[in-house]
């Protein structure tokens, strides 16, 4: 797919209609609560659409080249992670720290399970179910690596409000209002 502005939008409307993995909420509702929550934290727009676009590899993408959905699709050969299929799709668009945070927003909860242990305990079974499809918790040494890179505080930040935006009836704002912003980058 040619990524443009208005088919990426129309990716993020329809997704209103498809649950968020197993979650209560839809696609486009965590999508545009992560952001909110980006948003008042004071996060920069870089980081705002990378929180509101995290997921575009659930949503915007063929699911047979995704190996980490919790839908039930046939999943096809060389499939990858959302997050890297997603970050793959923007890259050529966003900043390089949108797609990087994209791309490492799954590796973002493989850290946090390796080096808070209590923070395994807080994710949704659905969330802990991908735990293992990406792969699991994240090693020692990769997780040394991990935190070596200049954005990781954007990335766990991001991995945080991802959390937390599976809320149902959470007001926010609306797609059309985010528009501008995707519209920036994306031609």
């Amino acid at each position: 797919m040619t990524l443009t502005a208005g088919r990426l939008l129309d990716a993020l409307a329809r997704s209103a209609a498809t649950r968020y993995g197993g979650e209560i909420v839809s696609e486009l509702e965590h999508a545009l609560q992560c952001a909110e929550l980006a948003r008042e934290a004071g996060a920069d727009e870089e980081l705002q659409l990378a929180c509101l676009l995290h997921d575009v590899g659930r949503f915007a993408v063929d699911q047979s080249l995704v190996s980490d959905t919790t839908e039930r699709t046939a999943v096809g050969t060389g499939a990858r992670g959302h997050h890297e299929v997603g970050a793959d799709l923007l890259a050529p668009w966003v900043p390089e720290r949108v797609a990087w945070c994209v791309r490492m927003h799954a590796d973002a909860k493989r850290y946090l399970c390796a080096t808070e242990p209590a923070y395994v305990e807080r994710l949704s079974s659905i969330s802990r179910h991908t735990l293992r499809l990406q792969g699991g918790v994240m090693s020692a040494d990769d997780a040394a690596r991990f935190a070596a890179h200049p954005w990781l505080p954007d990335a766990l930040a991001l991995r945080r409000w991802d959390d937390l935006a599976k809320v149902k009836g959470t007001p926010t704002r609306s797609l059309a209002d985010w528009a501008p912003a995707i519209r920036r980058y994306v031609p």
